[in-house]
């Protein structure tokens, strides 16, 4: 999941699966496969840094799962 901030402050967590792409229009717009989007405080590039450490954290869930099963 991804932490992002609403314009109004509110706090929303979205699927990182479902991100279709986001834009910068100056605040930062993600947009959702099912066409639906938000407006969000975030820079795209913290939204960025969040997949990347989520994916990261998958990664090394799956190392330490493969290295305990040798």
């Amino acid at each position: 999941m991804v932490k992002l901030m609403g314009l109004d402050g509110t706090i929303l967590y979205v699927n990182y699966f479902q991100i279709l792409y986001i834009e910068q229009i100056p605040e930062t717009k993600v947009i959702m496969s099912n066409g639906h989007y938000y407006l969000v405080k975030d820079s795209v590039e913290s939204i960025q840094e969040q997949i990347v450490s989520f994916l990261r954290s998958c990664l090394a869930a799956e190392k330490r799962e493969l290295l305990a099963d040798n």
